[in-house]
């Protein structure tokens, strides 16, 4: 007995499931510094950004015409990826490496399910 999901909605479910962990990423990065306000206007700019990117990406997925979703859901991730494996370079925390990595293998199955998607 198996079901067959959506794609729209499996690529859809993988972006909120990127969104999640970069947020709590965020988060946890926020909780091991002192608590002073974020005042480095790259963080204030770049931050935000990509969190509507990922709001954005799964509206697309859902929405829009299918060669759209396809092109978009193997180019923005490749983005993605590779801001992550910068990212990570930088640290040396474990608690990094983990959500790296989940963040490398949302990356990776969004682009492998894109890439699988029909053309028509």
């Amino acid at each position: 007995m198996s079901s067959k999901v959506n794609e729209r909605i499996l690529l859809a479910a993988l972006w909120i499931c990127h969104f999640l962990l970069w947020t709590f990423g965020d988060m946890f990065a926020l909780m091991q510094t002192p608590a002073e306000p974020v005042t480095e206007m790259i963080i204030m700019i770049i931050a935000p950004t990509l969190h509507i990117i990922m709001t954005l990406m799964i509206v697309l997925s859902l929405k829009a015409e299918l060669k759209y979703v396809r092109w978009a859901n193997i180019a923005v991730p490749i983005v993605f990826l590779l801001f992550n494996v910068q990212y990570l370079s930088e640290y040396s925390e474990i608690w990094n490496y983990i959500l790296g990595a989940g963040y490398v293998l949302f990356n990776i199955l969004t682009i492998w399910n894109a890439w699988k998607l029909p053309t028509e």
